[in-house]
């Protein structure tokens, strides 16, 4: 006997959001890789979200494979505010002491800064790491070298392992 296979079903209806990148040259497999990454119905708003993003992105120095890779890879950062996540933590970095390059290059390599407090999570590290001996500028080329230092606890991660390292007879 003959077996008759059901495909799943598809999802035809697809988002604004979706059109625009297609119409942008996504792939349907970025397109769901984006999706998949977005953790619900992918329905940020092109003209209030997306377009203003890129926009910024590209302002920053972002190329567009860059800008490419972060709407794939990191598309929650569309759940975020632009005027209360993403250009504080961008001033900041700036303030820090990085050019605009250096801003792009590290949001590249670590995507989720977007997203962290600046309260909580990057400040806090940095004044450890200026604690420990480093200077603003030592700190800021840290951030530089490994961006998600700034993603590590610094209660669970960072200060438990210098003080194993201690224990080892690292010092600074």
């Amino acid at each position: 006997p003959r077996v008759q296979r059901r495909s799943a079903p598809v999802d035809v209806a697809c988002t604004p959001a979706e059109e625009y990148l297609s119409s942008l040259g996504y792939s349907g497999a970025e397109i769901s890789k984006a999706k998949s990454r977005y953790g619900r119905r992918f329905s940020p708003d092109v003209t209030s979200t997306i377009k203003p993003f890129c926009t910024f992105f590209s302002d920053l120095g972002m190329d567009d494979a860059q800008i490419r890779k972060l709407v794939i890879n990191y598309p929650m950062v569309f759940r975020c505010s632009l005027e209360n996540n993403l250009k504080p933590v961008v001033e900041w970095l700036s303030a820090m002491g990085m050019n605009d390059m250096q801003v792009a290059k590290t949001i590249g390599k670590f995507p989720p800064l977007l997203v962290l407090s600046l309260e909580e999570n990057l400040k806090p590290t940095v004044q450890w790491l200026v604690a420990m001996g480093m200077n603003k500028t030592q700190a800021a080329k840290a951030i530089l070298k490994f961006p998600p230092l700034l993603g590590f606890s610094l209660e669970h991660n960072l200060k438990p392992t210098v003080q194993w390292l201690v224990t080892l007879g690292m010092n600074k």
